[in-house]
């Protein structure tokens, strides 16, 4: 398994408006491989997922708390399937977006001028990840969205281009 330590996003972060993945509105969607990895642990009930209409294809996304914006696994703040949890938060804060017919990984950020050099080693990782094939083999469902992780994300945080995908 990769991406066992999150890297401290808070120098970089710490003047953000925008929460987290985990507690705003972003909804995860779970892939097949992550759906085979949720089960195993006895985490990919109707309790803790729900279908998600995307392009008219179904996939599977992480609920939220009832009357809440957290997801279901934020319990004490921090996550609770933390080793199992599925490609969408293993990919936190990059994301997958098509520009200029070539799909890019992206970061959102409210600090345009950070130096981001760092990431690559991040995004070579999820580039070998286990869901990565998978994730690319269905990126055209989200084509006429702007991105993989919340199809109006981008329109709401101002994000950086970073490299294009390599698959």
């Amino acid at each position: 398994m990769i991406h066992n330590i999150m890297p401290d996003f808070s120098s970089l972060c710490g003047s953000c408006k925008s929460q987290g993945c985990c507690t705003d509105s972003a909804v995860p969607l779970v892939f097949d491989s992550d759906f085979i990895e949720l089960k195993s642990i006895g985490k990919a009930t109707n309790e803790f997922l729900h279908d998600r209409n995307v392009n008219g294809n179904i996939i599977k996304a992480i609920n939220k708390k009832k009357d809440s914006t957290e997801c279901v696994f934020w319990i004490d703040d921090k996550c609770s399937i933390y080793h199992q949890r599925p490609f969408d938060c293993r990919a936190y804060p990059f994301d997958i977006l098509k520009v200029n017919e070539s799909y890019c990984w992206i970061v959102y950020s409210c600090n345009p001028d950070s130096d981001w050099s760092w990431a690559e080693s991040y995004l070579q990782d999820l580039e070998k990840d286990r869901a990565f094939s998978e994730v690319m083999q269905k990126v055209e469902i989200f084509s006429g969205n702007t991105s993989i992780i919340l199809p109006t994300e981008s329109e709401k945080t101002p994000y950086i281009i970073l490299r294009k995908v390599r698959y």
